[in-house]
């Protein structure tokens, strides 16, 4: 049994494959099985895998299903590891050498910590440029889930911070899932909810473990490279379209909304919730998308709908007026509302 089992789930990037093997074998720590699940390509990744499976043999294993979707692929992955430890690869980033080894060790030192994570370096791929040299930094000051309480071993910051689930919530913790490793003991405990293939998955995966008791340390060091392109599955691709944009935020709501019935939040927790759920339907989705693509309805429709959630903040309910009498002003002007 390896060390490490490493779950790839890819669908039509054959292009990206060599590069993400690459990256894997390129590691200092060579104690893991790569676990690869074909979630229905069209493209030609069998023909890729199949050149895979005769050059590493018995340390990969290849699962092909029908399109489910980058969770579902992944929860295929989970069901066929053996390892103690779990790193999830995205098949366009690039782990930097000393990454595996640094995670697992910081794992195996700390029986108490179940998720560690790194920072990321995020790039361009079609120019090659840094976008951001550090996921922790932001404008040259720490993130805010850098100033919750922790306490050092070594390399490995451990949060122990009665706040950290409302900091998840509000900021999130920067421990995506192509930068952390993890126990397999997480994924036995719960595995990603998969219903409606919802990309900021990860996000509550974070919020659910948590609440589930599990324990999270860092390391402040840049050990992955993380790519934008426009075939990003996440928000984070280049050039979305509105539509795209809006269907990504609608189900990145519909996750938050389901916390409350998935875990038990404290009433601080449900405070910062509902801000969250504020933001996303008011600035993200009714602001950004909806409004700015020139669909008016819609985006009241969407301020309403975050004011219902947190209806204290002045700012959006000036915003809100603001749209209310441009919709006046069109009605009187014999104009059609978008």
């Amino acid at each position: 049994m390896s060390l490490v089992s490493i779950v790839l789930p890819t669908f039509n990037r054959a292009a990206f494959l060599p590069h993400a093997v690459a990256s894997i074998r390129s590691q200092t720590l060579q104690d893991w099985h790569l676990i690869v699940v074909d979630d229905g390509s069209t493209d030609n990744t069998a023909d890729v895998l199949r050149r895979l499976a005769a050059d590493l043999g018995t340390r990969v294993t290849i699962v092909r299903q029908d399109n489910r979707g980058a969770y579902a692929a992944r929860n295929t992955g989970l069901d066929h590891v053996a390892s103690r430890f779990v790193a999830l690869f995205d098949s366009d980033d690039v782990w930097l050498p000393e990454y595996l080894a640094t995670c697992v060790a910081a794992l195996e030192a700390n029986a108490d910590v179940d998720w560690v994570y790194a920072a990321c370096r995020i790039v361009d791929l079609a120019s090659g440029a840094t976008v951001s040299p550090d996921t922790f930094v932001l404008d040259g000051a720490p993130r805010p889930f850098r100033r919750l309480r922790s306490h050092a071993r070594k390399a490995l910051s451990i949060i122990d911070d009665p706040d950290t689930v409302s900091v998840a919530l509000r900021h999130g913790l920067y421990c995506c899932l192509q930068n952390s490793v993890i126990r397999n003991s997480v994924f036995v405990a719960q595995r990603f909810h998969t219903p409606y293939r919802n990309e900021a998955e990860d996000q509550l995966f974070v919020i659910r473990a948590l609440k589930h008791g599990f324990r999270f340390g860092y390391i402040n060091s840049v050990l992955v490279q993380y790519h934008v392109h426009d075939a990003n599955s996440s928000a984070a691709a280049v050039g979305q379209t509105a539509e795209r944009q809006r269907t990504l935020l609608e189900l990145l709501i519909r996750g938050f909304e389901d916390l409350r019935t998935d875990v038990a939040l404290t009433r601080e927790e449900n405070r910062v919730l509902a801000q969250r759920l504020l933001k996303e339907y008011f600035w993200h989705l009714g602001y950004a998308v909806l409004l700015k693509s020139g669909n008016l309805s819609a985006a009241k429709s969407a301020f309403r709908r975050g004011l219902r959630e947190w209806p204290w903040s002045l700012r959006c309910w000036k915003t809100y007026a603001i749209a209310e009498a441009r919709s006046w002003m069109n009605r009187e002007s014999g104009g059609s509302v978008a």
